[in-house]
């Protein structure tokens, strides 16, 4: 999340604050640069970096650093070159500017909170060249606010994401998350029914761990503490809805502790069951069922705790429809 804007043309651009999130969590401090200033050349960067320009939590750092969750880059007041600014992030596609349509929950003084839709990232890399942050600047381009991202959820969730639209206002939901203020429920369909049907997991995550050619979250006591509690509130014939919290933030910490259990999520492509997801295609289900449904935050400027609900979308209601009316009897056990 960026504390103000950057601006580019005749404007002037301003200092950023980066807040680096798990999801950044081990990256070098040179290659998130590259990302966060798209467009500037990397003998640029690195001159940055030399001349102190870019700090770490307040302090000189090289290239090489590895970030940690919670820490804060600053990005000083650069412009791109014009021949840069073409390979900065593209035009929003027309279908992602309609999915963002009305998508808003909620709007208040200095924050916005969006029901995601799934199958978009938040920002552009990974061979992305545009996130949701560039169509909802793009959709917000006549309006003196900036919306800038105060956490993420994978491409494929949907559900709650909560934005600010001001620097005070960032400020204050970057504390709240690094605080522990900010709290997040999900739904999501898992394989089974868990036994118990309430509890809590407690395993360590790992992250970065190759399998099968693909980069994985792994459950390993090597890794960082990880704490999801889950309670069933529906159960079906090989399937069951899962309410989740996370008391921790780990990447794919939900998909990786269900996982550890026997349970994998509904559509997982990455840590899903081949044959679950097979059946489950069967009632219309072909997107991960992960849902940011309730967010629950302090008001940056009030302090009152503002608690936001997302519907799920026509997917994931007609595959809770569906699961409770099919007959699964002729399919044999998945």
């Amino acid at each position: 999340m960026k504390a103000n804007a950057q601006r580019h043309g005749n404007e002037k651009i301003g200092v950023s604050l980066v807040l680096v999130e798990e999801i950044d969590s081990g990256m070098r401090l040179d290659r998130f640069l590259k990302r966060q200033l798209p467009g500037l050349p990397p003998g640029l960067i690195q001159k940055l970096l030399r001349t102190g320009q870019v700090r770490l939590d307040g302090g000189r750092v090289k290239g090489d650093q590895r970030l940690l969750p919670g820490q804060v880059v600053r990005l000083p007041p650069v412009r791109p070159s014009p021949a840069a600014t073409a390979d900065a992030p593209r035009m929003p596609p027309a279908a992602m500017l309609k999915a963002l349509e009305g998508s808003v929950l909620l709007e208040g003084d200095g924050f916005l909170v969006i029901n995601k839709p799934s199958g978009w990232p938040v920002h552009a890399g990974s061979g992305q060249a545009v996130g949701l942050i560039d169509g909802l600047r793009h959709l917000w381009k006549d309006s003196p606010q900036t919306p800038e991202l105060c956490h993420r959820l994978d491409r494929d969730t949907s559900g709650c994401l909560l934005l600010a639209t001001d620097r005070s206002a960032a400020r204050v939901l970057t504390g709240a998350f690094q605080d522990g203020q900010v709290h997040k429920t999900y739904l999501t369909l898992v394989k089974g029914i868990p036994s118990p049907k309430e509890g809590i997991i407690e395993t360590s995550l790992i992250k970065g761990v190759v399998r099968s050619g693909e980069r994985m979250v792994v459950t390993d006591q090597a890794g960082r503490k990880a704490r999801t509690r889950y309670r069933v509130r529906e159960s079906y014939a090989h399937a069951a809805l899962l309410e989740v919290v996370l008391d921790t933030g780990r990447t794919h910490q939900v998909r990786a502790h269900m996982q550890s259990l026997g349970h994998p999520l509904a559509g997982d492509g990455k840590y899903g069951d081949r044959d679950f997801n097979r059946l489950m295609k069967t009632i219309g289900l072909r997107r991960l069922f992960l849902h940011a449904q309730t967010l629950i935050f302090p008001h940056p400027y009030t302090g009152e705790s503002v608690t936001v609900t997302a519907p799920l979308d026509p997917t994931l209601s007609r595959s809770i429809d569906r699961l409770q009316h099919y007959d699964f009897s002729a399919m044999g056990n998945p």
